[in-house]
């Protein structure tokens, strides 16, 4: 088996895309926020400024525009290609974010919030590779048991949301 560093060895949260968008939407992206949180936790272990990821991730809608400006600041400084902008991905997130407090069935555009997050996660992604020595696997691409549980019981809440939404009472 090959070696792999603990997720916390990495200076931002390890996930593959494709796993961070499964759970985003079977969470109803609850996972998003939870991404939010470890990358503040990371930038916090390496930091010398007194920070709470907690509440910056409660508010993570005005705080990612800070996240997504030192992802993309860090992958400047370490030669990682970006074609995103913080402040337009920050300013999408913050807009679709908001609008799950439209009615019936205009909140379901509130998801596409992940959009925003997927070129940033990729990004973070390029980072922490340059963090991987030969022989070494960087992905969090399985699903623990946890993670197959959650996905199961969103599904089934995602269902029940779908029906409740457009089926006519």
């Amino acid at each position: 088996a090959s070696a792999t560093k603990t997720a916390t060895e990495y200076p931002l949260f390890s996930v593959s895309t494709q796993k961070f968008i499964v759970l985003s939407i079977c969470t109803f992206g609850f996972y998003e926020l939870y991404w939010c949180y470890q990358n503040w936790v990371r930038l916090q272990s390496k930091s010398t400024k007194d920070m709470s990821p907690f509440w910056r991730t409660f508010f993570a809608p005005l705080w990612n525009f800070r996240l997504f400006g030192i992802i993309r600041d860090m992958a400047a400084s370490k030669n990682v290609a970006v074609s995103w902008s913080a402040g337009v991905l920050g300013t999408l997130y913050l807009v679709l974010s908001l609008l799950w407090r439209l009615p019936d069935p205009w909140w379901w555009i509130s998801f596409a919030s992940l959009l925003a997050l997927v070129p940033v996660q990729q990004t973070a992604q390029r980072i922490n590779r340059l963090y991987v020595a030969e022989g070494e696997r960087l992905e969090n691409d399985t699903y623990s048991k946890t993670n197959i549980v959650t996905i199961v019981l969103g599904s089934l809440f995602l269902i029940l949301a779908v029906v409740g939404t457009f089926i006519p009472e």
